[in-house]
């Protein structure tokens, strides 16, 4: 399944980010945070179709820096999510 463009554009953003980041990163402590709350961004405007194919994308994008979500990071998207100013 494809997602929408703006989604995968925020997508290819995050993947380029995360070499600088690693790179630049002295502990995990200080790069999971902030990745988790930009991947968290992006899942938050996807549609609910589209959340399985973004997550697999995520997975894959830190597979290829030998990374893998800790499990405490793994998000319970069974409640639809929030719509701004709520």
């Amino acid at each position: 399944m494809n997602v929408r463009p703006e989604i995968q554009v925020q997508l290819d953003a995050l993947a380029d980010m995360l070499a600088h980041w690693l790179a630049q990163v002295r502990h995990p402590a200080q790069f999971w945070p902030q990745f988790e709350m930009l991947a968290a961004e992006i899942l938050d405007q996807c549609a609910h179709t589209e959340r399985d194919h973004v997550r697999a994308h995520i997975r894959a994008m830190l597979k290829r820096h030998a990374l893998a979500l800790p499990p405490w990071h793994e998000r319970d998207d069974s409640l639809p999510p929030r719509k701004p100013g709520q």
